[in-house]
């Protein structure tokens, strides 16, 4: 799995494109503009940065990538004008495309600038179920290496820095220093990557390896003896004392006071939200709980059905479910739309919806959600139905018709008050349908409304281009999204930044 950063202010491309990465097993950031791109570049630990420009644009951002030691060797594909496109190879572009361009060609290049970045960096790399990271530490440290480490596990991503061998600053998802060399050390599986590269002279201070991996090895034989108290990641929790009782002095440098109160406060906190608040690594939040349940002080709740606990990737997978409806509301908010309600209105040809609900079934804690499984048992029945995501800052619904003669009264009366549209094509048959709802938006729609067509076929595209084309508010594109993630990453306001 490689980290993409996307820069495209072209925001049904930058979601196609995104979605068709995710798919692939990719994690993706996009921006609408290149002001953070190094920032985030840098930050995000990313492997490889798809670029796109506009005349006189963009170009900066190859030069910043190229000015710093974490970025210099970092892949920069970028899709340019014919007019650009020397200028951007000669600013340090590793690849650039015409515009506009094939998605397919797009993907293979890309993949190919991925997989050439092993031998380009000349680096160390491999499988941390083979070559355990406290292991790969001594030998970098026996030969005095000086670069960066990297490494990626199904729970995040960190980085150690080394000079001479010597570890002098880590990061662990939101973690630093101690507790992020902790969290690194932890890990069993995942891969590392080690980058030798000159480093700034400030550094965070020598971390003490040896002492961490005295502290790591007993962590983890503490928690093998509690192995069987320990509640399941997903597991809601309660405290069944109103004080914290006292534990052997051998650990009171672990989180053990934290842990309590915040399950003594908040009822029904799992293993999943202590660990994801990031106040120290990982396995010192499991040993404090497992004591916690040791001295009888905390409990998995009762009357729970213990059969179906969520573990920590399924969590993880839903939340990215979550995260997407958190992105609708506020790029809805920043065009203008009312954030307490979002309704929007997914139009598709009935040759489409197996494809949809393939989409909507596959998606990110569909089985738990009661909602889409009623969704998806409405458009069965009756060619239409309904579902809401509530967020923080509003909610959004969407309503699903299947395109039919009998339809078109429902659609006209719905169009009106949506924060936007989507229609999703592969035939011409309802095209006389789908012109009428472009103009239905065009003239009616809230302001900051806008619209989508998705041409699943030639004969579909050469027919919505033109149609797309008659107003402001539409976009049109003949890559079909390939999960409910990428789906509404599509129904983004086109003046929104991703």
């Amino acid at each position: 799995m490689a980290k993409v950063l996307v820069i495209e202010s072209d925001s049904v491309f930058a979601a196609v494109l995104a979605d068709r990465l995710h798919v692939a097993g990719h994690e993706v950031r996009r921006l609408s503009e290149g002001s953070r791109a190094v920032a985030v570049a840098v930050d995000q630990q990313v492997d490889l940065v798809v670029l796109g420009t506009s005349p006189g644009a963009g170009l900066e951002v190859i030069e910043g990538l190229r000015g710093l030691p974490a970025t210099r060797s970092l892949p920069i594909l970028v899709l340019a004008g014919a007019a650009e496109s020397v200028t951007a190879l000669r600013s340090g572009a590793d690849d650039v495309l015409t515009r506009p361009c094939d998605l397919e060609e797009l993907l293979l290049r890309l993949y190919r600038l991925l997989a050439n970045r092993t031998a380009v960096l000349q680096v160390l790399q491999g499988d941390l179920a083979n070559h355990p990271l406290w292991a790969l530490l001594q030998y970098l440290g026996q030969v005095r290496k000086t670069g960066i480490l990297r490494v990626k596990a199904a729970a995040g991503s960190g980085t150690l820095e080394l000079r001479d061998g010597q570890a002098t600053g880590a990061r662990w998802q939101g973690l630093r220093g101690r507790e992020a060399l902790l969290a690194l050390l932890s890990l069993e599986e995942g891969g590392f990557r080690f980058d030798p590269e000159a480093l700034p002279e400030a550094a965070e201070g020598p971390l003490l390896l040896h002492e961490l991996l005295m502290q790591s090895a007993w962590l983890k034989d503490e928690i093998a003896k509690r192995r069987h108290l320990l509640p399941a990641t997903g597991q809601p929790l309660q405290s069944l004392t109103p004080s914290l009782p006292s534990v052997d002095h051998d650990f009171h440098d672990l989180p053990v006071r934290r842990v309590f109160e915040r399950i003594l406060q908040q009822p029904g906190l799992r293993l999943f939200d202590l660990i994801a608040d990031e106040t120290e690594a990982p396995p010192s939040t499991r040993l404090a709980l497992a004591l916690l349940v040791e001295v009888g002080a905390v409990a998995p709740q009762t009357g729970e059905e213990d059969t179906d606990i969520q573990n920590t990737r399924e969590i993880s997978t839903v939340l990215l479910l979550e995260i997407a409806i958190e992105d609708l509301i506020e790029s809805a908010t920043k065009a203008g739309l009312p954030a307490t309600a979002l309704p929007y209105l997914l139009l598709v040809e009935p040759d489409v919806w197996p494809a949809l609900r393939r989409l909507i079934e596959e998606a990110p804690g569909f089985r738990r959600n009661e909602g889409m499984r009623k969704l998806v048992e409405q458009v069965e029945l009756r060619k239409a139905g309904s579902v809401s995501f509530p967020g923080r800052r509003g909610k959004v619904s969407l309503h699903i018709q299947v395109i039919t003669g009998m339809a078109q009264p429902q659609i006209n009366a719905i169009v009106p008050g949506c924060a936007g549209v989507l229609v999703w094509i592969r035939g011409t048959g309802s095209l006389e349908v789908v012109g009428g709802v472009v103009q239905r938006l065009e003239t009616s729609g809230p302001r900051g409304a806008g619209g989508v067509l998705v041409a699943g076929s030639e004969a579909a595209q050469q027919q919505t281009l033109p149609l797309a084309g008659r107003g402001s508010r539409w976009r049109a594109t003949p890559h079909e999204p390939h999960s409910l993630l990428g789906l509404l990453r599509l129904l983004h306001p086109p003046d929104a930044g991703a």
